[in-house]
C-alpha cells in the first residue's frame, strides 16, 4: 500500500476578479477568480506537476450567488481540492477590479465588506473544520486571511497555526498587509507579528514588513522574523534577490529576469506557491526560493492573477527545473 500523500490547506478569501486587457473593447472587463491564498494554491499545484508529492486543498466560504457557485468548479479545474469550499446560503461573494499603469503596476478596487469568507471561524461555527485542519500536514494563510475575520476568528486561526507548528507541521504565512482591511496599523502589526511567530516558514514581501515595522532592509526583516519565533523565512523584494534565513544563517538567492512585465498581480502569491511545492517535493530552502523566482518571472508576463497554464511552462516539477 502506498504511503498517504501529505495534505496542505491554503485558507483565505477567493473573489471574482475583473480586469481590462489592452486591445479589448473600451469599457469591457474580463472575469476570472483570484485571491492571494487561492493564487498561491493554484501555482503550488501547478508546480507540483505530476509528482504527486502532496494534495493541495483550498478552504474558504463563498456566497450562493452565480459567481460563488462557479468557484468550486474553477478550483477543481486547477487540480486543487475544493471539498472545504462552503457555499453559504444567502451570502455574497467578494469582488475586485484591477487597474494598471503603463509599467504593469496595479491598483485594486474591492467590493468585499459582506463577503461570505468573513465568517470563517465565527463564533459558534467551524469547530469541525478546525479539528479537521489540525490533522493536515500543512497550513498556508496570510495577513489578508486574518484581516477579514472577526476578532474571535483571528484568535482561533492563530491558535490553530500555533498548534500545527508545535506538532511539526508546515505553517506558512505571508503578511500581505492591506491597510484598508485593518482598524489600525497597530492592530495589524500586533496580529501579523503573532502569525509570524507561529510560522515554520514566513514568506513576506519586504515592502509590507517595512510599512508595518520600519525594517531598514531585508536583513533586518529576516532577523526580526526569526527573533519572533519563525523557524525560517524568505523575504521577497520584487525582482531583487530574496533573502533567506533559518538556524543555519542568512543567504541570498538571486532573482530571475522576466521576459516581459505586463502585470505584477500575483507575483508574490505565485512565488509562495512554487516555493512551497519545492519544499513539499523534498527541496531545500534555497531551491524553494529559486522555484519561487522562476514562477513569478513567468506569471508577471501575462495578465490576471492566475495566468494560462502554458505560461507556467515548467509545471512538470520544481526540482527538475533546478537540476
Amino acid at each position: 500500500m502506498s504511503a498517504r500523500r501529505p495534505r496542505i490547506a491554503f485558507l483565505g478569501e477567493c473573489m471574482i476578479e475583473l480586469y481590462h486587457r489592452p486591445g479589448d473593447e473600451p469599457g469591457t472587463m474580463r472575469r476570472t477568480v483570484g485571491g492571494d491564498t487561492l493564487n498561491a494554491a493554484v501555482y503550488c499545484r501547478r508546480a507540483l506537476g505530476d509528482t504527486g508529492a502532496a494534495e493541495v486543498h483550498y478552504v474558504t466560504r463563498v456566497g450562493d450567488d452565480p459567481f460563488g457557485l462557479d468557484i468550486p468548479g474553477f478550483i477543481e479545474g486547477e487540480g486543487v481540492k475544493a471539498g472545504h469550499v462552503e457555499i453559504a446560503k444567502g451570502e455574497t461573494t467578494g469582488l475586485y477590479a484591477i487597474s494598471r499603469d503603463d509599467k504593469g503596476e496595479r491598483s485594486f478596487s474591492y467590493w468585499r465588506s459582506t463577503s461570505a469568507a468573513r465568517r470563517l471561524f465565527a463564533k459558534g461555527r467551524d469547530e469541525a473544520l478546525e479539528a479537521e485542519l489540525e490533522g493536515f500536514d500543512g497550513l498556508v494563510y496570510s495577513g489578508i486571511s486574518l484581516a477579514i475575520l472577526s476578532p474571535e476568528g483571528r484568535e482561533r486561526l492563530l491558535a490553530l497555526a500555533g498548534r500545527m507548528k508545535a506538532a511539526g507541521r508546515i505553517v506558512a504565512f505571508d503578511g500581505n498587509y492591506r491597510p484598508r482591511l485593518w482598524a489600525s496599523k497597530d492592530e495589524a502589526a500586533e496580529t501579523i507579528a503573532r502569525a509570524h511567530a507561529n510560522a515554520s516558514l514566513s514568506l513576506p514581501g519586504l515592502d509590507d514588513e517595512q510599512a508595518l515595522y520600519g525594517d531598514a532592509d531585508a536583513r533586518g526583516a529576516v532577523q526580526r522574523l526569526l527573533s519572533l519565533g519563525a523557524t525560517s523565512a524568505i523575504v521577497k523584494s520584487g525582482g531583487e534577490p530574496a533573502l533567506l534565513g533559518d538556524a543555519s544563517g542568512l543567504r541570498e538567492i538571486a532573482g530571475v529576469a522576466a521576459p516581459a512585465i505586463v502585470d505584477t498581480t500575483s507575483a508574490g502569491d505565485s512565488f509562495n506557491g512554487a516555493a512551497l511545492a519545492a519544499l513539499l517535493s523534498g527541496g531545500t530552502l534555497e531551491q524553494a526560493a529559486e522555484a519561487g523566482h522562476r514562477m513569478a518571472s513567468t506569471v508577471i508576463g501575462e495578465y490576471g492573477a492566475i495566468v494560462s497554464r502554458e505560461a507556467t511552462w515548467w509545471a512538470g516539477g520544481p526540482l527538475a527545473a533546478t537540476a
